[in-house]
């Protein structure tokens, strides 16, 4: 195969490197070869925070992405110079002129595994669904944390078997309005990641 590449835009406490981190884990031990990236602002909680991920079967040349193959996009505040083929990001954060879909992961986490870091991994579930990595079941459990591990692949699978018409019945609900923005509002503001879901959710009808 080709090398392939791979960037998650989103901010501090969104989970950025545990999803670069649980992916880049899961293509390693499929046999890949795999680098990973970060670029992120330690001086400012809730700041810009990126990860950049590539993998093929030869090793990786160069490290640096310029042109991503499908781009993660929890927040809108990564790069400006990087163009991506696909985008992948919660409602209310695609660009126009992108091939792109939304869908509401945080939402998404909280609705069906009780909790918004879920989300993160139906976010993950749906990049390899996106990036065509089929995986097996012990590639998965090796690469996730162990904390929740039961949930965590309940999510990730949940993302990964999400088809064009699932999609189209949840993005119109009013419930997935703005979510991720509102959400990443309030982490910026310094608002604590846990009640920022509570305060982005009190807009939400049920």
């Amino acid at each position: 195969m080709t090398e392939r590449a791979i960037v998650i835009d989103g901010v501090g406490g969104q989970g950025v490197r545990v999803i670069g981190n649980t992916m880049a884990s899961l293509l390693g031990a499929m046999g890949f070869e795999v680098t990973l990236l970060y670029d992120y602002d330690s001086s400012v909680r809730g700041g810009m925070s990126e990860a950049f991920l590539k993998y093929g079967e030869e090793p990786i040349s160069n490290p640096v992405v310029e042109h991503a193959n499908v781009t993660l996009r929890l927040a809108d505040h990564g790069p400006n110079h990087l163009d991506s083929a696909y985008v992948v990001c919660d409602v209310g954060l695609a660009k126009p002129g992108e091939r792109a879909e939304e869908i509401p992961f945080l939402e998404l986490g909280v609705r069906h595994f009780g909790r918004d870091l879920f989300g993160n991994m139906i976010a993950l579930g749906r990049l390899l669904r996106l990036s065509n990595v089929s995986f097996d079941e012990a590639a998965l459990v090796a690469a996730l944390p162990g904390k929740y591990r039961e949930e965590n692949i309940g999510a990730v699978r949940y993302g990964y078997e999400l088809d064009a018409d699932q999609i189209r019945q949840i993005v119109p609900e009013e419930a997935a309005g703005r979510f991720a923005e509102r959400y990443a509002d309030a982490v910026l503001a310094g608002v604590d990641p846990k009640q920022a879901v509570e305060l982005a959710g009190q807009h939400v009808a049920p």
